[in-house]
């Protein structure tokens, strides 16, 4: 939600978001006490979680800029498999 809020633009997207995109977000609309305490107890492993988050946008990114259309089809397929292949734990 801050990156599309720090655009000028953002009014324009947040009229073209859908359910997806409120399902998405949906974390921002909670207490932020309560995230800044989970981000804080878990520190190491969300600076982890950002540096592979991070290394994926940047190869997104790369490719994009490239116009490397067979790289951009390959991370679409790995992502699209590995979605596919995930199953939910019952908890």
């Amino acid at each position: 939600m801050n990156g599309i809020n720090s655009q000028a633009q953002r009014d324009s997207f947040l009229s073209l978001a859908g359910p997806g995109f409120r399902d998405f977000t949906r974390i921002a609309a909670s207490d932020p006490k309560v995230w800044r305490d989970i981000f804080a107890a878990n520190k190491d492993e969300l600076l982890e979680q950002t540096q592979h988050f991070q290394k994926a946008l940047y190869a997104l990114e790369t490719h994009i800029k490239r116009g490397d259309a067979d790289a951009l089809a390959r991370l679409i397929a790995q992502a699209s498999d590995a979605r596919s292949g995930w199953q939910p734990t019952d908890n």
